[in-house]
């Protein structure tokens, strides 16, 4: 860009993808009163103040909840004209490991407040006899790719998994004398269970079930819906289904958007559901027509951090299949938006595919290996 636009640069975004993990960034040039204070603020706080900071900063972004560690973050930082020449002595910095460093207003990787690299900014952006050069940032961003690839480090909310040793909250459940009640699927399925518990759980059921009632039908398929979504209703804890499938995971989340209340307990399953489907997703990642359906179920449930693995997915190892069968087979649940700001499943693919081609990828075989991205 030119250095004339760098003062006022609107954040750039580009996404690392590594197999099925991909992560979205902002980069941008924020101007700060010094003390991490915005400049909009430090006017408020301190409208005589003059004493402006140029920083580079680097923000984790997108739908994911959570972002892996760096091994590090590298500015390189340039002012050339149009053949690509130097104009001034380049200067770079290297942030170091860790998670991002967060502030009140902001979590990300930066350049100093102090030092060479401010001063450096501080000479460039604004002065007069570099307005007609370009201003040039690259950003080398380092993971250890198990560590990028961990679901450790996919979401922050998830529940609980449920013990090998069942103590007495499971009694509910497991206690065959307390089942007096029996939630059916619509193929006819039963799963047994204490009426009043249920009534006295959910405020669903306090205004679906009535006295005389010995069952009531919900509008599912699988058996192992009803056993998830109960089981997480009185104990609180994740029972994971034997194999997890789209399909299998729709139902659940939808069945427990209808039953539990919405925050934090709702959530934690929605977490825990989509490391589940995570896990599966690595040991399927070579079936588009899985990967295919469980990104419409995380765009649609807004699982961000599954979504964005799933997207990470397609662009690794099925792109231009994905492209070819959406333009023989197209379908409006990938292509309809779901609000006026939300766009189409297909478009959100779209978008995060754009932003990793301003990406170049490559990994470096070290006694851990690692792998490099850089802008």
């Amino acid at each position: 860009m030119k250095t004339t636009e760098a003062k006022h640069m609107m954040p750039r975004q580009f996404a690392t993808v590594y197999k099925t993990s991909l992560i979205n960034w902002h980069i941008q040039i924020s101007e700060s009163g010094g003390g991490g204070l915005p400049a909009i603020f430090r006017n408020i706080v301190d409208p005589q103040s003059r004493d402006t900071v140029h920083q580079i900063t680097l923000h984790p972004a997108g739908q994911r909840e959570n972002h892996p560690p760096v091994l590090s973050v590298e500015f390189r930082i340039r002012v050339i004209d149009l053949s690509g020449k130097d104009i001034i002595t380049p200067i770079r910095f290297v942030h170091p490991p860790g998670f991002p460093a967060r502030s009140v207003f902001s979590a990300g990787y930066c350049t100093p407040e102090h030092g060479p690299v401010k001063d450096w900014l501080g000479t460039v952006i604004g002065h007069k006899h570099f307005e007609n050069y370009f201003f040039e940032i690259q950003t080398f961003v380092i993971f250890d790719v198990n560590v990028f690839s961990n679901m450790k480090y996919l979401n922050r909310s998830f529940g609980k998994p449920m013990p090998l040793d069942l103590n007495f909250r499971y009694n509910l459940l497991t206690n065959k004398n307390s089942h007096d009640f029996h939630l059916t699927t619509s193929t006819r399925l039963s799963f047994p269970c204490n009426k009043e518990a249920l009534f006295v759980a959910s405020p669903y059921f306090r205004k679906q079930l009535t006295d005389d009632m010995i069952s009531f039908p919900l509008a599912v398929e699988f058996l192992e819906t009803i056993e998830v979504v109960i089981t997480w209703l009185f104990t609180e804890t994740y029972h994971p289904p034997f194999e997890m499938t789209p399909e299998l995971a729709r139902e659940i989340v939808t069945l427990a958007e209808m039953i539990l209340p919405r925050g934090p307990n709702q959530r934690q399953l929605f977490g825990s559901i989509e490391r589940h489907c995570f896990e599966e997703l690595i040991k399927h990642h070579e079936d588009m027509m899985y990967v295919k359906h469980m990104m419409l179920v995380a765009h649609n449930h807004k699982l961000g951090s599954l979504l964005e693995a799933c997207h990470a997915t397609i662009i690794t190892y099925h792109l231009a299949d994905f492209y070819r069968d959406m333009q023989q087979n197209p379908s409006p649940a990938f292509t309809q938006q779901l609000g006026l700001n939300r766009a189409s499943a297909l478009g959100r693919l779209n978008e995060n595919y754009t932003r990793s081609l301003y990406v170049k990828c490559y990994t470096i075989k070290t006694p851990t290996t690692q792998t490099s991205q850089s802008l």
